[in-house]
């Protein structure tokens, strides 16, 4: 646990000012990865300076959040200085769609793992209809939202299924934690661990 803490404290030294900043504009994207974030960040206060108390569960929840968040902000980060050339403004007149783009290949994932039906040919071409809108910075459809609901719909073969994803748990870990998404929280990184 000591060393998933110490990578946390790296990563959030790492990514802190871009999270602020997305929560400054209250980007679709701090919205999006609010519930991990705030759940890492209470688990790593409660933690960092405790060498009993900790479960393999604990240790689990920080693992999956940390790997997803770094994964999540690389590909964020890669669009913000390759897409954008760092136009942060820019960056977040796109932020909705690659949202979107995030939580289809979230989906794609759990269809995998989860051994569910899907068309995967479309499923690919949704997800490069929102790469392309995103990469040439095209004009976003006003009912891109519906668009895309309209997509997964059909090209989920199951009709009973109902998506969990990593966004969806953390949200009921901060509800067992009694993490309020309400509530402003001040994030100070620490000494060092």
């Amino acid at each position: 646990m000591e060393k998933l803490l110490k990578e946390y404290h790296g990563w959030l030294s790492d990514n802190k000012d871009f999270y602020e900043h997305l929560k400054g504009h209250e980007s679709a994207l701090y919205h999006r990865f609010q519930p991990v974030y705030d759940v890492l960040y209470y688990l790593y206060e409660e933690y960092k300076n405790k060498t009993e108390d900790k479960t393999e569960d604990i240790e689990k929840i920080f693992q999956v959040g940390l790997e997803y968040l770094h994964m999540q902000f690389f590909t964020c980060n890669i669009y913000y200085n390759k897409t954008f050339g760092k136009d942060f403004h820019l960056f977040l007149d796109y932020d909705q769609v690659i949202s979107y783009s995030l939580f289809v290949e979230d989906l794609k994932y759990e269809l995998v793992e989860k051994s569910i039906d899907y068309d995967e040919d479309e499923l690919n071409k949704l997800s490069e209809y929102l790469d392309d809108i995103i990469e040439n910075k095209k004009d976003i459809p006003d009912n891109l939202n519906l668009y895309v609901d309209s997509k997964i719909h059909k090209i989920i073969k199951a009709d009973d299924y109902h998506f969990t994803g990593i966004i969806d748990i953390f949200v009921e870990i901060a509800d067992a934690l009694g993490l309020s998404f309400d509530e402003d929280m001040d994030y100070i990184i620490g000494e060092e661990l």
